[in-house]
C-alpha cells in the first residue's frame, strides 16, 4: 500500500508540473503528510519549481492566489484535512471571481471514517460547490494499473481546465489511511506522458468596419496578458482615446484617468460623448462609468473572453475575444469628428489639481516608484483613490482583488505578489484591511519579501464616511468607523519588519529610496473626517 501511495502521489506531483504548475504552497498538517513530503523532496531536486509553508491556511490561501494572479499560471494549494480546507474558501471564492487558476489538493479522512462520528473529518468532496470549475477525487493507495495513468491523464486535463478562459479554481480530494508515510530518497524519475492541449493562435472575429462618429474606449480590469502596447497602437492609429482603468495594467499618462471624479463634478459635456464605447475586462473601478453609459443610452461593445458579464445590463454587443484579437483586426472608419474629439478627452486628462493627505499619497507614489514597480492595492479607499488619481507615468503592474471586493487576505496576496520578482514591490492599504491579515506576516518574515507596505493609518473603516450611514451619528464609530487604535510599529516588531513612521507624503520617495530587505511597513497617518473634507474640497475646486 506504501508503494502504491508513493508512486501515485509521485504521478500525481509530477503531472501537475506536466500541466504547467511551478509554485507549491503547503499548509502543514498529518493527514497531508505523504504528499507534503514528496512534494518538497520534488522541489528539492527540481530547481525549476518554488516551494513555500504557510502555517495559517486563510493566509495561504490568498499568497497562492497573489502568485497565481501575477504570473497568470495555476498554483497548487495543500492542505489537511478537516476544518483547515475550509479556510481556503474566501481565496477560493476570490479566485472564482477574479478568473484566477487555483489547484487545491485537500487530503482527507477515507471513506469508512465519513459520516461515522471520526475527529477532524468533514464530508471534503466539492467542498468549495460554485466557486470551483471542477472537482474531482483520487484514491493514491489504489493499486490498480489503470489509476496511475488515471492519475496522469486527469490532473493535467484539470490544471488545463483551471488555466482555461475564464480561468478558476480546481480540487482534487485525497482521502487517505494510515500509514501515511511515503519512500522517500528514490530519485528515479517518474515518466508522466504528455497530455497537449492545442488552441488557436488568433480568433478570428467576424466584425465588419467600425463607422461611429466618435469611438471612445474604456479599458477595464485586466486579469489576462497585458495588450497595452496592442492597445496604444490602435488608439494612436484611429485617434480613439482611451479611459484606462486603474487595474487595467494599460494606464500611462496618454491615457484617461480619474472617470469617477469627472463624471462626479460632470465634466462631461456634450463634446464628450462618444457614439460607441468599446469596453474591455472585467467590470471598473469607477461604479459611475457604467451608469453614465446606461444613463445616456451609449451603444457598449464588451470584448473578453468571457464577455457579456454585464451587471448594468446595458452591453448591446458581446464578443468573445481577447482584446489582443480584436485590436488586430478591428478597424474605425476615418470621420471628422473623431481627432478632435480625441483632443477634446486629452484637454480634460491634463487638468493639474494640488492633492493633499491621503490623496497626496497616491501622486507621491506615483512620482517615487521605480519603472514597473508591481503595486497592489487594497480595496476600499486606496483602489478608489488609485483609480482617481494614479497616472501610471511609470508602471501600470497594477493588481488587487476585485473579484469579491473584500479586505480579507490582502496582505498575503501582496506578499505572493512580491514572490514572484526579485525587485521591490509595493502595496497600498488600510489599517483595518492589515489588521484583518496580520498573520500573513509571517510569510514575510519567514521569506524576506522584498515588499513595502504603505499604511494609511486613519484609526478605521475610512469608505464608511463617505457613505450615508456616516449620518447616523450615534451608532456610525461602533457600527462602522470602528477605531482599533493600533500601534503598528509593535505588529511590525512582532513579526521582526522595518517600521517608518511618513511625517508628509513628500517624503515618500526619500523613504523608498532607502535601501532595505525584506518587507518594509511605511504608515502615514490621517484622519477619516479630514479625508471626507479634502475630497469634497477637491471637487469643489474642480467645478
Amino acid at each position: 500500500m506504501t508503494d502504491a501511495l508513493t508512486n501515485n502521489t509521485k504521478h500525481l506531483i509530477a503531472a501537475l508540473v506536466a500541466g504547467g504548475v511551478k509554485h507549491f504552497v503547503i499548509s502543514p498538517g498529518s493527514r497531508s503528510t505523504p504528499v507534503a513530503l514528496l512534494i518538497a523532496e520534488y522541489v528539492k531536486h527540481h530547481p525549476n519549481t518554488q516551494l513555500y509553508v504557510d502555517v495559517d491556511e486563510r493566509s495561504a490561501g490568498f499568497f497562492a492566489l497573489g502568485i497565481a494572479k501575477t504570473t497568470l499560471s495555476p498554483v497548487v494549494l495543500l492542505g489537511t484535512s478537516g476544518t483547515a480546507i475550509t479556510e481556503y474558501t474566501p481565496a477560493v471564492a476570490e479566485a472564482s471571481v477574479s478568473e484566477v487558476p487555483l489547484i487545491i489538493l485537500s487530503t482527507d479522512r477515507p471513506q469508512e471514517l465519513q459520516y461515522n462520528g471520526a475527529p477532524q473529518t468533514l464530508p471534503q468532496q466539492n467542498m468549495f460547490g460554485k466557486f470551483t470549475k471542477a472537482d474531482l477525487a483520487f484514491n493514491l493507495q489504489d493499486t490498480h494499473h489503470d489509476i496511475t495513468e488515471y492519475i496522469d491523464f486527469a490532473t493535467q486535463k484539470f490544471v488545463h481546465l483551471a488555466n482555461t478562459a475564464p480561468c478558476g479554481p480546481v480540487q482534487f480530494n485525497l482521502p487517505l489511511r494510515k500509514p501515511l508515510m511515503p519512500t522517500l530518497g528514490n530519485q528515479d524519475n517518474v515518466l508522466v506522458k504528455q497530455l497537449s492541449f492545442s488552441k488557436p493562435s488568433q480568433i478570428e472575429i467576424d466584425i465588419l468596419p467600425i463607422t461611429a462618429k466618435r469611438v471612445l474606449i474604456l479599458a477595464g480590469p485586466n486579469v489576462a496578458e497585458s495588450y497595452s502596447d496592442a492597445l496604444l497602437a490602435f488608439s494612436q492609429r484611429y485617434h480613439v482615446p482611451v479611459i484606462a482603468d486603474i487595474l487595467s495594467r494599460a494606464r500611462t499618462p496618454e491615457t484617461i484617468h480619474g472617470i469617477d471624479y469627472l463624471l462626479k463634478f460632470n465634466q462631461l459635456t456634450e463634446e464628450l460623448q462618444p457614439d460607441l464605447v468599446i469596453r474591455f475586462g472585467k467590470t471598473p473601478v469607477s461604479a459611475k462609468v457604467l451608469q453614465w453609459l446606461k444613463h445616456n443610452d451609449i451603444e457598449t461593445w464588451h470584448i473578453d473572453l468571457n464577455a457579456g458579464t454585464d451587471h448594468s445590463r446595458h452591453v448591446s454587443r458581446a464578443i468573445l475575444a481577447s482584446p489582443q484579437d480584436f485590436l488586430r483586426q478591428a478597424n474605425v472608419l476615418p470621420s471628422k469628428e473623431q481627432q478632435a474629439f480625441e483632443n477634446n478627452w486629452q484637454l480634460i486628462n491634463q487638468s493639474d489639481k494640488r492633492l493633499v493627505h491621503e490623496m497626496a499619497i497616491v501622486s507621491a507614489l506615483d512620482s517615487a516608484v521605480s519603472p514597473k514597480t508591481p503595486i497592489f492595492v487594497a480595496n476600499s479607499m486606496p483602489i478608489r483613490d488609485m483609480d482617481d488619481f494614479f497616472s501610471g507615468f511609470n508602471t501600470q503592474t497594477i493588481y488587487a482583488n476585485r473579484g469579491a471586493n473584500g479586505i480579507d487576505g490582502v496582505i498575503s496576496t501582496a506578499l505572493g505578489m512580491s514572490a514572484t520578482t526579485k525587485q521591490r514591490s509595493l502595496l497600498l492599504t488600510g489599517d483595518l484591511t492589515l489588521f484583518h491579515d496580520m498573520n500573513g506576516l509571517m510569510m514575510a518574515r519567514n521569506y524576506q519579501l522584498p515588499l513595502d507596505i504603505i499604511v494609511i493609518d486613519n484609526n478605521g473603516g475610512g469608505i464608511f464616511s463617505f457613505l450615508p450611514q456616516a449620518e447616523a451619528t450615534e451608532y456610525f464609530e461602533t457600527l462602522f468607523g470602528t477605531p482599533l487604535e493600533l500601534d503598528i510599529s509593535k505588529i511590525a516588531s512582532l513579526y521582526q519588519l522595518s517600521y517608518v513612521l511618513l511625517k508628509q507624503p513628500e517624503d515618500l520617495q526619500k523613504v523608498l529610496n532607502q535601501p532595505t530587505d525584506g518587507t518594509r511597513i511605511i504608515v502615514y497617518p490621517s484622519n477619516r473626517a479630514q479625508n471626507v473634507r479634502d475630497h469634497q474640497k477637491y471637487i469643489g475646486e474642480s467645478l
